[in-house]
């Protein structure tokens, strides 16, 4: 109690930590000068310490009539069938007359008594001694077991006799043919579990029947509940997303954009090429219509001028190289002027290609990320249902067992009275609600591995999916650079 790192309940009905619970047992055989009237005694023993160990006006002997000096009472043993406290606890045995009066008793406390027959004198009221009233008792103390725990107890007792009968059994499940491992998930109810139920309430330190075989169920089923504790669920890639309804219609829409794209690319280019050629034929138009005319002139001074006619000739011929030399370098120009806009035009056009490539492409990917972010959500909702399922289960088969389990104790025909059948109702109660806290936290700590597991499932999905998305953008970019690399200037001239 002085331990900062430990609570004491005193209203627990389960063992201190660290405190071992005890059990006593006290049978009255008989008395020995208890009166010297001719008068019929009874003895009671009680039992005080903490609230769950106080028992009294319980346990008391018949009344044996007209016999004062040697009674023998002879009774059933009186069974205290778990002392919580040993330290606190202390034992009170008190002879009556059959008119209630007080002869004598005795306060003993319970870690100072002694296992065997007793005599036990007697003292008054004010707890001064009596010279010669007795009490003859056969006191038996012992440690209490639980009954989940009685087998492992005997066989520790008896080894050699356990380690028998664990061969017997092979040996016989073998003739059977019947392998241990097939049965290892199977809760056995031993012989004394299943006897528990009808012993009686001042029998053996016992805990009640029902609550006996929780334990081994429990551990059974430890091994199948680790199996089915990871919920699997397919795992999502990005393949399974493309053959999404959205997707696919995703899909049939970005090609109409593409398309309309080309064609309007299509119709700059035919209106610049007409543009071109028209511009072009009137240039040649006008270059031949000025050389003609020019060499019209020139025949017309040949004519008037024959005297002159080598020199004129030559130079007429001079200046027509000259000109056709001037148109050619004017074409020049012009296509090159030509060349450049046709090849600007066909640059900026695939640049829009790519940027519409490059768009389709981020709206295929914030689709996939939408539709894995809803296959995600789709898989929590579906692990948190599940969960919601097992934790409403765990809670009615609780419930079913607490009421079962305290319809055995008040059932039991073998508890006597009222007294104790409240303190194993307490008791079970008690043991139940730590069961089922244990139960819950372990199922919480169960989910949240669950969803801890599903969440870095869900991580892992979507990092994946981000670097697919980033490596179709890489691609896009580098088939757009590639056609970069790979355009010429040309004209159409």
């Amino acid at each position: 109690m002085r331990r900062p790192d430990r609570t004491f309940d005193p209203f627990s009905e389960s063992p201190v930590d660290g405190v071992i619970a005890a059990h006593c047992s006290v049978k009255v055989i008989s008395g020995q000068f208890l009166s010297d009237k001719k008068v019929g005694t009874y003895v009671e023993v009680d039992m005080y310490g903490l609230p769950t160990d106080t028992i009294r006006r319980e346990f008391r002997t018949r009344v044996v009539p007209n016999n004062g000096l040697n009674p023998v009472y002879n009774e059933e043993p009186f069974v205290f069938r778990k002392v919580v406290l040993p330290e606190l606890a202390v034992l009170r045995i008190a002879v009556f007359e059959d008119t209630g009066k007080l002869i004598g008793q005795r306060i003993l406390p319970l870690d100072g008594l002694q296992a065997g027959y007793r005599h036990i004198s007697l003292r008054t009221e004010g707890n001064f001694p009596l010279s010669l009233p007795t009490v003859f008792c056969r006191i038996v103390l012992k440690t209490y077991v639980p009954v989940e725990f009685g087998d492992l107890v005997d066989a520790l007792s008896a080894p050699i006799q356990a380690m028998s009968q664990a061969e017997k059994r092979e040996k016989a499940m073998k003739d059977m043919g019947i392998d241990e491992k097939d049965i290892s998930d199977v809760p056995v109810v031993s012989r004394e579990q299943t006897k528990a139920s009808k012993q009686p309430s001042n029998g053996q330190a016992s805990s009640s029947p029902n609550n006996s075989t929780m334990p081994q169920q429990a551990a059974a089923g430890g091994k199948k509940e680790e199996r089915k504790e990871e919920m699997t669920f397919e795992g999502i890639t990005r393949e399974k997303l493309m053959s999404e309804k959205v997707y696919f219609k995703l899909l049939r829409k970005q090609p109409k954009d593409l398309e309309m794209l080309k064609r309007r690319h299509q119709k700059e280019r035919s209106m610049m090429m007409r543009a071109h050629c028209t511009v072009v034929d009137k240039l040649v138009a006008s270059h031949d219509k000025e050389k003609s005319a020019t060499e019209k002139s020139m025949e017309k001074k040949l004519k008037k001028n024959k005297d002159s006619s080598t020199d004129l000739k030559t130079q007429s011929e001079g200046k027509v190289m000259n000109l056709v030399t001037e148109h050619k370098t004017k074409v020049k120009e012009l296509v090159l002027v030509q060349t450049k806009e046709w090849s600007d035009m066909v640059q900026r056009q695939m640049t829009e290609e790519h940027e519409l490539w490059t768009e389709h492409t981020l709206q295929q990917n914030e689709t996939l990320s939408r539709l894995l972010e809803e296959a995600q959500r789709e898989q929590m909702t579906e692990l948190s249902a599940k969960q919601e399922r097992e934790n409403r289960e765990l809670r009615n088969n609780q419930a079913k067992h607490s009421m079962d389990s305290t319809k055995t104790v008040l059932n039991d025909k073998t508890i006597k009275n009222k007294q104790e059948r409240d303190r194993r109702v307490r008791e079970l109660n008690e043991n139940n609600t730590k069961k089922f806290i244990e139960e819950r936290k372990r199922f919480a700590n169960k989910h949240s591995r669950q969803v801890e597991n599903l969440k870095k499932v869900h991580s892992e999905q979507t990092e994946k999916m981000l670097a697919e998305n980033q490596k179709a953008l890489e691609m896009i970019e580098m088939a757009h650079e590639e056609a970069k690399m790979a355009a010429r200037p040309e004209t159409v001239v």
